[in-house]
């Protein structure tokens, strides 16, 4: 037995490095991650992952235990909600190179009595720096108006700031966009873009939802209801927005990868679509849906996921994995349960207050101190408690991240609260 002791050592040392090697692996690194995430039941979608050139990842994951139309295949088609707007943005660069229209164009060109028109271009548009609003104030319900209403609506939005001094999130900007496109095309919006993007580049699973035709493979979006696993309505299904787009990650993914190849669009206005950081961004989200869209061509990093289900950290999710492809610090997905912990009254009386939304100001919160308890307290009068888990940071659901973060201004000396849900953060401006 004693001739065979080397060759065992080296079986055994080859399996040793074998393992370290795969747990090493970016795949393995990504997998066990997607995997801990579907566990604690915060997703059920697709994901692909390329680095190099190389895909690192692309698989499916399923939550377990849930009824079966909740289940999803790497075919199914996802509705992408503001993902859509990738596409938006190739539109007008195309109609830029067939010469309809130029970046530097002002509104007021494609519709002569918009308010402050003649100070916003199309580039503002594209790049959110417009000046105008995140959405319609109190026209919320897009599915029951037509683009030329919406158009009507988004003159009487006042401006947030004067367009190219900021940047702000705007979907009101890009309905504009839809409207420029569906004017300055020779057969409307949706032709122009399934000719133009769609058939190009052979994307022959993407299209916009219409709800009264049967789809085949449709992933029919789910939300959390109180902790258990409930379908979306169907409002939310056939919401209207710029181009209610469904699509599945091969698609996706092969848009991508055609993006720079000049087939569909020359090279020089291509680069237009990622910022100066060389990088697209779109991250797009509804009820019953997550999507996300990065590619950066520094690091030759593609990173795509489509969802239909909405309870999800996305941001946080998002972070970890480009950390995870930079070989920076990163956290597996894991079971969370915040304790409430006792905080002084005179502390918490510093946290309240009026805040606004910095994407959308007319979203306000009022966190008021009631029976020496901290409360966000909604425009109804409707009081919800918050549970302190640190001096300063506050939980409503102890098994989420979720929660309510106050932070002193060293220039007020007040408090700013930033409010985070489903992963997002959300910064505030103190309005009292």
């Amino acid at each position: 037995m004693k001739k065979y002791s080397t060759l065992v050592l080296i079986l055994l040392s080859s399996v040793g490095l074998f393992g370290q090697t795969k747990k090493d692996s970016l795949t393995y690194k990504l997998d066990e991650y997607f995997s801990a995430l579907t566990a604690l039941k915060n997703f059920n979608g697709n994901v692909i992952v390329s680095k190099h050139g190389q895909i690192l990842l692309e698989k499916t994951y399923n939550i377990t235990g849930e009824i079966d139309s909740l289940k999803v295949t790497k075919d199914s088609k996802f509705i992408i909600a503001s993902v859509s707007k990738v596409f938006i943005k190739f539109s007008i660069l195309r109609l830029v190179e067939l010469n309809k229209i130029e970046l530097t164009d002002h509104l007021s060109k494609f519709i002569p009595d918009f308010p402050n028109g003649e100070k916003i271009t199309i580039e503002q548009l594209m790049h959110h720096q417009s000046g105008l609003p995140r959405e319609l104030t109190n026209n919320l319900d897009y599915g029951n108006l037509s683009l030329s209403k919406i158009v009507e609506l988004a003159k009487l939005e006042k401006l947030q700031f004067e367009p190219g001094a900021q940047t702000l999130y705007s979907n009101v900007g890009y309905f504009l966009l839809h409207y420029i496109i569906d004017k300055t095309s020779s057969n409307g919006y949706l032709t122009f873009i399934q000719n133009e993007i769609f058939k190009k580049m052979k994307l022959k699973n993407t299209l916009e939802f219409n709800s009264t035709k049967l789809v085949p493979k449709f992933a029919y979006g789910f939300d959390n209801g109180n902790g258990k696993i409930i379908p979306t309505s169907k409002e939310n299904i056939n919401k209207f927005e710029t181009g209610n787009y469904l699509s599945t990650i091969g698609d996706l993914y092969s848009f991508s990868q055609q993006v720079l190849s000049g087939k569909a669009l020359k090279k020089s206005l291509a680069i237009k679509l990622f910022g100066q950081d060389s990088i697209i961004i779109q991250a797009g989200g509804r009820p019953g849906y997550r999507a996300y869209f990065y590619k950066n061509l520094k690091t030759d990093i593609t990173f795509i996921f489509v969802s239909n289900y909405t309870d999800m950290p996305i941001q946080e999710v998002t972070a970890d994995i480009i950390n995870l492809l930079e070989n920076k610090p990163y956290e597996v997905p894991h079971k969370i349960n915040r304790k409430a912990i006792q905080v002084e009254v005179e502390t918490l009386k510093k946290y309240t207050g009026k805040f606004a939304l910095e994407v959308d100001i007319t979203k306000t919160i009022t966190i008021q101190l009631i029976d020496n308890k901290l409360f966000d307290v909604d425009t109804n009068g409707e009081k919800t408690e918050l549970y302190a888990y640190s001096e300063n940071a506050f939980f409503i659901i102890p098994t989420t991240k979720d929660g309510y973060i106050f932070i002193l201004n060293p220039k007020t000396n007040q408090y700013d609260l930033t409010i985070i849900s489903t992963g997002l953060k959300f910064k505030t401006k103190r309005l009292e």
